[in-house]
């Protein structure tokens, strides 16, 4: 029998070779990943740099108190005219006296600066002596209370003798309606951004149609209802489109209908309609909606969907506080088209005094107004809710 040759008989093994290599090779490899890894981690690392790591520093929520003492001081107010003091009971007591003038547009602003932060506001108006105040009650999203004191000053009496004796020059006003809101609190969001007195008109079975109303009131926006209506040549609105008012419907029907939806919008001011260009044609289904709103003390506004509508006339005659739309803003969906329906109301209102205009939250409609409202000033016309326009 032959004996096995030797290892250096036989020679080197190829197949025993490679294995050698790969074994080498993973090894490397699993040594450079190790070392990789604890560099990213901020560890000792032989071949690699070894990463910074940054520890996350938690960030302090800004005191309540420090958000309003900091509006107070960029709003104008001199820090001489602003104090603190302690209640009675130890809560924070801020007092800041201004003009009487100045405090409507500084109040629309704190309402949505509070807002943005959580807080609650209750707001109690007080006269005494002639002197006018507002006492806000501001409660925090983490038990922040305490009050803001607001010391209205009345002009000098030479000023006031002045503004009586010299007659105020005509105000060339214009209100700007956003029809269709309700579906979208983004959009609404957008508006409030204006940082303008825009009313929205709100449809009653709109998705978020009740939080809507309450988002734009705690925004100092003014609230209509957006009452739907049946439409002359709008077949798809008129079959789609819920708690709509229809030509032949008994007055039992229709004062149901237009009940439902008063009560699905809170904070409303007025009612405009939305198509509508059949109904507002005919008196007999006019009358009954005109009189729940006379009879609840509110505005409307004739959206004016056709030139055959009596609805305006009827609701003067009826004794309702009452107006019509002037402009449309985007009967063409595009920002230059909007740009311009925005100077032909401005426009409008240097000739009339007065001017409502009506658009719908669409994002070419918005651009076009965040784009452009600076126009207000170059045409000289002052920006007012629905409600300070349609006369008394």
């Amino acid at each position: 029998m032959k004996s096995e040759p030797t290892a250096k008989k036989r020679g080197w093994d190829p197949y025993s070779g490679r294995l050698y290599l790969i074994f080498a090779l993973l090894a490397l490899f699993s040594t450079l990943g190790l070392d990789y890894l604890a560099g990213r981690r901020g560890e000792k690392a032989h071949f690699f740099s070894t990463r910074t790591i940054e520890k996350a520093v938690p960030v302090t929520p800004v005191p309540l108190t420090d958000s309003v003492r900091r509006f107070l001081g960029t709003s104008g107010i001199p820090p001489e005219s602003v104090e603190e003091s302690k209640d009675a009971d130890g809560t924070l007591r801020i007092v800041a006296r201004l003009p009487i003038r100045d405090y409507k547009s500084l109040e629309r602003r704190l309402d949505k600066e509070l807002f943005k932060k959580g807080a609650a506001v209750d707001k109690k108006k007080g006269e005494e002596e002639g002197l006018t105040s507002y006492s806000w009650r501001i409660t925090g999203p983490q038990e922040e209370s305490f009050s803001l004191v607001f010391s209205l000053l009345q002009p000098p009496p030479e000023e006031k003798a002045k503004e009586a004796v010299l007659p105020s020059p005509p105000e060339n006003r214009v209100a700007i309606i956003i029809d269709d809101m309700g579906d979208s609190l983004e959009v609404l969001q957008e508006i409030c951004d204006l940082g303008q007195p825009i009313t929205i008109s709100i449809l009653p079975h709109s998705q978020y149609a009740e939080e809507t109303a309450r988002v734009a009131h705690e925004n100092g926006l003014e609230v209509m209802l957006h009452l739907p209506g049946e439409s002359v040549n709008h077949e798809e609105g008129n079959n789609s489109t819920a708690g709509l008012i229809k030509s032949g419907m008994s007055e039992e029907e229709i004062r149901s209908l237009v009940e439902e939806s008063l009560s699905r919008v809170p904070y409303i001011k007025g009612v405009n309609n939305h198509m509508g260009s059949k109904i507002t044609q005919e008196e007999p289904i006019m009358r009954p909606i005109l009189d729940i709103l006379k009879s609840r003390d509110l505005y409307f506004l004739d959206s004016r969907t056709t030139a055959e509508t009596i609805a305006f006339d009827l609701a003067r005659k009826m004794g309702l506080r009452a107006a019509y739309r002037n402009v449309f803003l985007d009967t063409s969906v595009g920002v230059d088209y909007s740009k311009r329906k925005m100077i032909e109301l401005f426009k409008f209102s240097q000739k009339k005094g007065k001017a409502i205009g009506i658009g719908h939250p669409f994002p070419e409609t918005l651009q076009a107004l965040r784009e452009n409202i600076n126009l207000l000033k170059k045409y000289k016309v002052t920006p007012v809710f629905a409600s300070e326009i349609i006369p008394k």
